[in-house]
C-alpha cells in the first residue's frame, strides 16, 4: 500500500540549517534543507527520546542532540557520534508540490 503524504508546511519555511518544527499524526517531526532538498526526521532522538527541536543543524547535513551531544547525519539517518552506537534517526519520505512539503505519514512510528 503506497505510503499517504500529509501536507505539513509551505516550502519557503524549510531553510537550510534551520529545524522547522511540525507536527504530522500527533508526531512531532523536524524538517530541513540540505542543498535544496527537504529532509524530514522524528523529533526526538533516538538515544534517549531527547527533544530535537532546539538541536543545532550543521551545513554539512548534521544534527546534533542537544540533550547528550549525539550527531546524525540527516540525509542517511545514520549516527556519526559517538562511532561505537547504533542508533539511527527515523526518517521520513518527503515531496514538495505546489510550494508546500508534504511528509510520508504512513511511516510514522512511536
Amino acid at each position: 500500500m503506497p505510503d499517504e503524504f500529509c501536507l505539513t508546511v509551505p516550502s519557503a519555511e524549510v531553510r537550510p540549517q534551520q529545524a522547522t518544527v511540525c507536527q504530522v499524526g500527533g508526531h512531532c517531526l523536524i524538517l530541513t534543507r540540505l542543498d535544496g532538498q527537504v529532509h524530514a526526521f522524528s523529533g526526538r532522538c533516538p538515544h534517549a527520546s531527547g527533544d530535537l527541536s532546539g538541536s543545532t543543524i550543521s551545513g554539512k547535513g548534521r544534527v546534533d542532540c542537544p540533550e547528550h551531544g549525539y550527531v546524525f547525519d540527516i540525509r542517511s539517518g545514520r549516527i556519526t557520534w559517538p562511532e561505537d552506537e547504533h542508533y539511527r534517526l527515523h526518517k521520513y519520505p518527503v515531496e514538495e508540490r505546489d510550494g508546500v512539503v508534504y511528509v510520508a505519514s504512513g511511516r510514522m512510528r512511536g
